[in-house]
């Protein structure tokens, strides 16, 4: 946890007493809580203030904040916002013990055991139709964004990029909000493109290759070579890693993974089918033959508004480091 959190332990915001920060984000910070009120544990999600300043963030933490309150289902964390008035934005959420998959995947030091990541995998497959069947894309499915509660089940949180259908586009600054983890991006969001359920599918298949074989498809030294992998190269089988692995199993995962959105399943629902029918899935009938490469100007332009950004911060740091140094001289 980094020096710059604005709420410490015992502080107080509104009815809720501080008990401690969870983590900070590209936007917000995440805090547990006590309600005064009922005394219940909450985690508060406070927006950065200084980043209301751009119109398109604030409209994204509204989506949001109106995705959450939508949203309930077991396998996905619930908003307990309850309309109340309060000083500044912020989310109310619910709070699950335990830890987030990123988390629990180093605990097993490898591979998860195959039943393990069947369940989990099921247990996505059917938080993810739940979205679909709202009219919600995660788009930046991921371990973590996962949360693991204490009796092993998988709930699906941060919808700071999820997208509601028909709903417009929006633009934060230099970065496309198609943008997400580049391990796991599908490659038609590494395009340029939204992405649509199809995306959040593949982002599936790439958290249950990540379970079953104990690395991503897709490694590189930097985010540019993982986009390119997801663009270029076929993913390298399951069973040539792990012999343990059904090839009902390694079937249903690749077919997730199809690098064109026309080739992989089409919904939540139909991957679910599949999954409760593991024994009787015939692996042969599936088509994972190597698929050519995507590519094009839309991946060029993303590559280049992420390094715009790396230059602007980059740029910004540097003026920040003159003028301190500059007035340090000047106060002597």
């Amino acid at each position: 946890m980094t020096a710059t959190v604005r709420f410490h332990s015992g502080d107080r915001l509104d009815r809720y007493e501080i008990e401690e920060p969870l983590g900070e984000g590209a936007y917000a910070e995440t805090y547990r809580a006590r309600d005064s009120a009922d005394g219940a544990t909450v985690v508060l999600k406070i927006p950065n203030p200084m980043l209301f300043a751009d119109p398109a963030l604030f409209q994204r933490y509204r989506r949001e904040t109106e995705i959450a309150r939508r949203l309930q289902h077991d396998g996905v964390q619930r908003s307990l916002d309850l309309g109340e008035s309060r000083t500044e934005p912020y989310l109310v959420l619910e709070y699950i013990e335990g830890d987030n998959l990123r988390r629990r995947l180093r605990d097993f030091e490898g591979p998860v055991p195959v039943d393990k990541a069947v369940d989990w995998g099921r247990q996505l497959a059917e938080a993810l139709a739940y979205l679909h069947g709202q009219g919600i894309v995660h788009r930046d499915m991921k371990p973590e964004n996962v949360l693991v509660t204490a009796d092993d089940k998988l709930k699906i949180a941060d919808f700071g990029t999820a997208m509601l259908a028909g709903a417009r586009r929006l633009t934060w600054r230099h970065l496309s909000e198609s943008l997400g983890t580049p391990d796991y991006m599908s490659p038609e969001q590494i395009q340029g493109e939204r992405g649509d359920p199809r995306s959040d599918i593949y982002a599936w298949g790439v958290m249950m290759y990540e379970m079953l074989t104990g690395q991503v498809p897709f490694p590189g030294d930097n985010w540019l070579a993982a986009m390119a992998g997801h663009l270029q190269t076929n993913p390298k089988p399951i069973r040539s890693i792990r012999k343990d692995v059904a090839p009902a199993v390694e079937a249903v995962v690749l077919h997730a993974m199809r690098r064109y959105p026309e080739n992989r399943y089409q919904s939540a629902d139909d991957l679910l089918a599949d999954l409760d029918r593991l024994d009787m899935l015939d692996a042969s009938s599936f088509d994972l033959s190597p698929e050519p490469p995507m590519g094009g100007m839309a991946a060029a332009n993303s590559a280049l508004r992420l390094w715009a950004l790396v230059g602007m911060i980059a740029g910004g740091f540097i003026v920040l480091v003159t003028v301190i140094i500059v007035l340090s001289v000047v106060l002597q």
